[in-house]
């Protein structure tokens, strides 16, 4: 025993007690297991976490399958409840599909196969991104690049210009952007810049 450790108290007849411990102890959430619920209310603790998902903002019904399996709603009673929001337009990946491109290419600047690997993890169809990502070519990415570059020159013209393109080429191609839409805007905003 160290100096640091407490002696046992001991009581009138001698023996020892340790001093207990005054820290609540803290129990973890009863995991619900399918035969903890009756099927009517299961539908119901699943029609209000899907509820409360999309109050949120919307999601796929991929995201929202996940989201209640890890709740341990039994699968037929969540595939019922996800078909039926979908049909009546509550779940529509085709929606996500096009506004979720719309708000990430503003917001962060993403290429064309950016948007595509994104919407694909998060479970749309690929015929619904296709149609979604559809009218962004090769030259609005390159436009995109260009854009990019030109709002980031200022952080980077007193560079070397080796270290100026791998630090321009790297930004943009963490945006999924192509070798020739990178070079392409990288040279065009640099003749730009010593033009002026």
């Amino acid at each position: 025993m160290s100096y640091n450790d407490e002696w046992p108290e001991s009581d009138d007849s001698g023996h020892s007690s340790r001093r207990r411990s005054s820290k609540p102890k803290f129990r973890k959430p009863k995991v619900l297991e399918p035969e903890d619920l009756t099927p009517e209310e299961w539908d119901e603790k699943a029609r209000t976490a899907l509820i409360n998902q999309l109050t949120r903002g919307p999601r796929t019904k991929k995201q929202l399958a996940q989201m209640l399996a890890k709740k341990f709603v039994p699968e037929e009673i969540a595939t019922a409840l996800l078909d039926r929001f979908e049909e009546v337009q509550l779940i529509d990946d085709a929606a996500y599909a096009k506004a979720f491109a719309h708000d990430r290419r503003m917001s962060r600047g993403l290429s064309k196969s950016a948007l595509k690997h994104e919407l694909g993890q998060a479970g749309v169809a690929v015929e619904l991104i296709d149609e979604a990502l559809e009218p962004i070519d090769s030259e609005a990415d390159t436009e995109l690049a260009i854009q990019l570059v030109r709002k980031r020159w200022s952080s980077v013209r007193n560079l070397e210009r080796d270290a100026r393109y791998r630090r321009l080429s790297g930004f943009l191609g963490r945006r999924g952007f192509s070798g020739v839409a990178i070079s392409t805007a990288i040279n065009l905003v640099e003749r730009e810049q010593q033009d002026l």
